[in-house]
């Protein structure tokens, strides 16, 4: 229902409405009825609201009659504004008419301007058209009276005029635009390239430059002519530089280029010609020094100075850097015995430096710098020579093999028990052909009768427990390191793996120990035992050797005083940085000669070996201390050398047996197909590698360093196969048969490391595999646990030399594996570990 809207609501929103055009804002008031009741209030609201605007009406009007004179004013102001804007408009169009005057003025004065300039320029350009037109009817008939003087053959006449030509055409600034002026250029070119073609064939008829052949013309004043116009055409440089060509091409380059027959080219003579000719005579510098200077003399006689002088600071230093090159350099003599017969070349080279300076030809001072420089020159061609050899006799390959002996002596204790007697002496000369009496334990190095020892010293007199006594290896380490410096081994990074010599094999078994230490109460008296081996070589390093000799012998001649004034004796430095020259290049290339080799590896470590000792005895048997010192470094560089060649080689075997022995996958599962398969291939691969390799080596390396190189690789083994074993958590007694097995397959190797007279004369003796395998006594013991009882093992420790390669904690890993957990096996487990602690 609708809210009820008062009438004077009603009415109020009626008069807003009306006046303003608002509607209401409220719903109700719009929605409500317009009741007649409301009507009176509205129309009382209309009235109210015209009564007011009735009000405000009047009020309008009685302002405006006060203010009526007021806008009067106004209105006429406004009248008068707007007649001056008509004035002013007025007066603006006639300034915009008057400027339009003006510029129809301005318009035709400037065409005016320029009509004015066309004619001046025209006037100007008839006037510069007249005068060239003169000036070439000028150049024109002066072109008309060369080509007169032409057929006159007046070649000085022709030239000034043909000069004068050029200069006029040239002040023609606009010649480039007029045809005439074009056609004028085109015929003095014409004209100046038949005047040089007819100056070139007077020329060559004057100078005729053949093969090996030229002539000069004797009229000196024909030649001066062409010269000076050859000049005024400015053509005579190039001429000159033709003419330096010729004659290098024609005689200097004949006269001093050798014969391949080493015969020499002769310069001769005949009038106004000079020929090279053919000749069955040897060579002589001294005819090469006289054939120049008449050649230059030839020259001076029939050249004019215009051209002599350009000619000889083109020539002379082509001639004397071909002299240099092709003769001075070559008749230097390599051999220093020869060098005293060179002083008389170098006088001769001297008397042409001053030939040239009285002749005014250049080149004197690089002849006298030349001379100055002998020394090097001479070292320079040693060097040459000396690096040719070299690889000429790297090419030729290793060439005869060559077997050499090497020799020590070593001091031995004359008092000590271990090397008292001199029973089978035959027997130890028989391995190192030993020059003094042997003793009982030499012999049994030589026997390797290591079950007599152990009946008279103890196993650690041996160093055989070294793996178990920290401070003994210490002391083994020390003296090892000795020896290695006593060798010059040890001071490369790669010498891990380098044969022992045979003093560190005899000095291994040579100094009584106690329990791994050097006994305090060795005996003072000693004497010398001098051991000696063979082993092979290439023929290389002994031509390398010959080759370094004579340069160390001349580095002495030179040395000497008696050869203070010898004209190389400045070489002296030089020369004695050749053997390291030398040896680097033997070094560079060595490598990749040796490669072609089946054993090239071990043939280099021998031939570095064997070229180093015989370097170090250079300066001992020559008694010039001063070329030992000299190769110090150079012997340690090429020891080292040899080093790295062999372990390279011990690195490369290695590689390849370990990659064999990986295929064994650390004989896990060795008695299950179809592992077990691959267990037996590992095992025999290495068998057979380790004798192959044996077989390879054994015609070229020492049998001490065979016999360790050897020992090296099946230390690798070994220590391989140990160290699978012990990461072996379970081991089944099939398992354990398998690896015993395995052990004593690669125990069959034993064979190769029997002593030098067993292995010549198939005697019967213990092999020497435990001095060059070091693991090999683990190894041993390794088997022995495989196929024993728990009873042996113990056994084995106490009283089996079983701690001294073993510790307990390594016993008792393996007995875990091969034994099940049982009483037994714990009481033997505490007793081992009880053993170990006392």
């Amino acid at each position: 229902m609708p809210t009820s809207i008062s009438p004077l609501q009603l009415g109020e929103a009626i008069l807003d409405h009306a006046q303003h055009g608002k509607y209401p804002e409220s719903e109700d008031v719009i929605s409500a009825d317009l009741a007649p009741s409301a009507i009176p209030e509205a129309s009382k609201r209309f009235d109210t609201a015209r009564n007011q605007i009735k009000v405000v009406t009047g009020r309008i009007s009685s302002s405006s009659k006060s203010s009526a004179p007021d806008i009067d004013g106004w209105i006429s102001q406004a009248k008068q504004l707007r007649h001056d804007i008509e004035t002013a408009r007025t007066a603006s169009q006639g300034i915009l008419l008057r400027a339009k005057q003006d510029e129809r003025l301005r318009h035709g004065v400037q065409d005016a301007t320029n009509k004015l300039q066309l004619l001046q320029g025209g006037v100007t350009f008839n006037e510069s058209l007249a005068a060239t037109l003169a000036h070439v009817q000028e150049i024109h008939h002066r072109i008309s009276g060369i080509s007169g003087c032409l057929a006159q053959d007046d070649l000085s006449t022709v030239i000034a005029h043909l000069l004068r030509v050029n200069v006029e055409l040239d002040l023609i600034q606009s010649g480039r635009n007029i045809k005439a002026v074009a056609l004028l250029r085109s015929e003095n070119e014409y004209l100046r390239e038949g005047i040089v073609q007819q100056l070139t064939q007077r020329w060559h008829g004057c100078v005729t430059i053949n093969l090996h052949r030229i002539s000069l013309s004797s009229d000196t004043q024909l030649l001066s002519t062409l010269a000076s116009a050859f000049d005024q055409l400015g053509l005579l440089e190039q001429l000159v530089a033709d003419l330096a060509a010729g004659l290098n091409n024609a005689i200097i380059a004949p006269r001093l280029q050798m014969a391949t027959d080493k015969h020499e080219n002769l310069l001769t003579v005949e009038g106004d010609s000079l020929t090279i000719l053919a000749s069955s005579s040897p060579f002589d510098i001294r005819r090469v020094f006289d054939d120049l200077a008449t050649f230059i003399r030839f020259l001076q006689a029939h050249l004019p100075s215009p051209i002599a002088a350009p000619l000889s600071k083109l020539l002379a230093p082509e001639l004397v850097q071909s002299l240099v090159f092709q003769r001075l350099c070559f008749v230097v003599p390599e051999d220093l015995g020869a060098l005293q017969d060179f002083t008389n070349t170098r006088e001769q080279v001297h008397q042409f430096a001053e030939t040239l300076s009285s002749l005014e030809w250049p080149g004197q001072d690089r002849l006298r710098a030349w001379i100055n420089s002998i020394p090097q020159v001479w070292l320079q061609k040693r060097q040459k020579a000396c690096l040719h050899e070299t690889r000429k006799l790297l090419k030729r390959g290793f060439g005869d093999i060559k077997t050499v002996e090497r020799v020590e002596t070593r001091n031995i204790s004359q008092q000590d028990h271990l090397f008292t007697g001199n029973t089978r002496n035959q027997d130890w000369e028989a391995e190192w052909s030993g020059e003094e009496e042997s003793s009982p334990v030499q012999k049994r190095i030589e026997r390797g009768n290591f079950a007599s020892v152990e009946e008279e010293e103890d196993v650690s007199a041996w160093g055989l427990d070294d793996e178990g006594d920290d401070e003994t290896k210490s002391n083994r380490a020390a003296a090892d390191n000795e020896e290695d410096d006593a060798w010059g081994w040890g001071d490369d990074h790669d010498t891990e793996d380098l044969p022992e010599s045979p003093r560190r094999a005899l000095a291994t078994l040579s100094e009584p120990k106690v329990n791994g230490h050097t006994n305090p109460r060795r005996l003072r008296s000693e004497r010398q035992v001098t051991l000696k081996e063979t082993y092979h070589i290439t023929s290389l390093p002994i031509m390398i050797l010959e080759l370094l000799h004579n340069i160390l012998s001349d580095t002495d001649t030179l040395s000497k005083p008696s050869a203070a004034g010898s004209i190389v004796a400045s070489a002296i430095p030089g020369l004695s940085t050749l053997p390291s020259l030398l040896l680097a290049m033997y070094k560079a290339s060595a490598s990749r000669f040796y490669a072609m080799s089946t054993n090239g590896n071990m043939f280099l470590y021998n031939d570095c070996l064997w070229l180093s000792d015989q370097l170090q005895n250079i300066g001992v048997e020559s008694g010039q201390h001063e070329s030992r010192s000299r190769l110090g470094n150079e012997i340690a560089a090429l020891e080292g050398y040899g080093k790295r060649s062999y372990g390279k080689e011990m690195e490369s075997q290695r590689t390849i047996i370990k990659d064999l022995l990986d295929g064994a996958q650390g004989f896990s599962n060795c008695t299950e197909p179809p592992f077990a398969q691959e267990c037996d291939v590992a095992i025999n691969s290495i068998v057979d590698r380790l004798s192959d390799i044996h077989a390879q080596w054994k015609d070229v390396l020492s049998h001490s360093a065979l016999l360790q190189s050897v020992g090296s690789l099946l230390s690798t083994v070994v220590d391989k196969i140990i160290i699978d074993v012990e990461d072996m958590s379970d081991i089944s007694e099939p398992e354990s048969q398998r690896l015993t097995a395995y052990c004593k397959q690669v125990t069959t190797l034993e064979t190769l490391f029997l002593p030098l007279e067993a292995a010549t004369r198939g005697q019967e003796t213990v092999p020497l595999t435990a001095v060059y395998a070091p693991g090999w006594f683990k190894f041993q013991y390794l088997s022995e646990i495989l196929d024993s009882s728990l009873v042996d093992i113990k056994y084995l420790w106490t009283d089996g030399g079983l701690n001294l390669e073993y510790d307990a904690e390594e016993v008792v890993e393996l007995i875990e594996a091969l034994f099940a957990d049982s009483e037994h096996r714990r009481r033997a487990i505490g007793e081992i570990r009880r053993a170990s602690r006392t």
